[in-house]
C-alpha cells in the first residue's frame, strides 16, 4: 500500500492513541478508473488541496493511504476526531446496479478488506450505523451521508441512497472471519 501524505490533516501528539469508533466510507466523486485512488490522494496532497483528507482512497485495484490512522483526516465534520475516513471510487450519484457493476464490485471487495482489518485494529464492530446510532453514540461503519444526517455540520450524502451498506458490512464481516 502506499502512503502520500494528505496537505490538510490533524496530527495527534505523542501519547495515547485516539480512540477510533466509525469506520466512515466515501465516494470520491470521481471516475472509476484504475488510478482514481492516486489520482485524488495526490489531488489531497497538492498545493491546492481542498480543506479536506481520507485516511485511505480506494479503487478497482489499489489503496493508497493519506493519512496515518493514528492523526485525525479532514473527511466527516462530527467524525473526524474518532473515525477512520475511507474514500472509494464512485459518485453518490450511483444506482444500486452502478454499485454492483465489475468495476465497483471490485473496488468493494478491496474496500471490505481494508474496513475488516481497520475494524481488526481498532476494536470497531462491523455493524451499520445510520444517523440514530451515531447520535446515540454506537460503534461501527457508516457513510458521511449519515453523519451529515446525524451531525449537521455538513450537507454530504455520499456513498449515496443506493451505496449498498449492508452488502458491504456483511462482506466486511466475510473477510473478518
Amino acid at each position: 500500500m502506499r502512503f502520500v501524505q494528505a496537505r490538510h490533516y490533524t496530527p495527534v501528539p505523542p501519547g495515547p492513541p485516539r480512540a477510533i469508533r466509525l469506520v466512515v466510507l466515501h465516494s470520491m466523486e470521481s471516475q472509476e478508473r484504475l488510478d482514481t485512488a492516486e489520482n485524488v490522494a495526490a489531488w489531497f496532497a497538492g498545493e491546492d488541496a481542498p480543506q479536506a483528507s481520507a485516511h485511505y482512497c480506494v479503487d478497482a485495484d489499489s489503496i493508497v493511504q493519506c493519512v496515518r490512522d493514528e492523526d485525525i483526516a479532514w473527511h466527516a465534520p462530527g467524525a473526524n476526531r474518532d473515525g477512520i475516513g475511507v474514500e472509494l471510487a464512485g459518485r453518490a450519484s450511483q444506482t444500486s446496479a452502478e454499485w454492483l457493476d465489475g468495476y465497483s464490485a471490485r473496488v468493494l471487495e478491496l474496500a471490505a478488506a481494508l474496513v475488516a482489518e481497520l475494524c481488526r485494529r481498532h476494536r470497531v464492530p462491523q455493524t451499520p450505523l445510520g444517523s440514530e446510532g451515531l447520535r446515540i453514540g454506537s460503534r461501527g461503519i457508516t457513510t458521511h451521508g449519515a453523519v451529515s444526517v446525524a451531525y449537521g455540520k455538513s450537507n454530504h450524502t455520499d456513498p449515496g441512497e443506493a451505496f449498498p451498506i449492508n452488502a458491504f458490512v456483511e462482506m466486511v464481516r466475510k473477510r473478518a472471519a
